[in-house]
């Protein structure tokens, strides 16, 4: 199993948060938007959770920016 902490998480879970300031959303905002508390958004940003692929979807909704756009900035290959 990867770590949550292995460099691409850690680019993924900065990302996420780079998308949400550039939206001018806080972290409750965003959480309303996926139906999620404030405290898990909390946790996924900051890598104390790790994200799974349903809620990074439910993420790229929420961001508006497809899942391929955050996978790109982050720098992860997905092919």
């Amino acid at each position: 199993m990867v770590d949550s902490r292995a460099p691409e998480y850690q680019r993924l879970y900065a990302t996420l948060r780079q998308l949400r300031e550039e939206l001018g959303l806080t972290q409750t905002q965003l959480g309303e938007r996926l139906g999620l508390t404030q405290r898990k958004v909390s946790l996924f940003e900051s890598g104390e959770r790790r994200i799974d692929v349903i809620e990074l979807g439910r993420y790229a909704r929420g961001l508006e920016v497809p899942l391929t756009e955050i996978l790109d900035r982050a720098g992860i290959d997905y092919s």
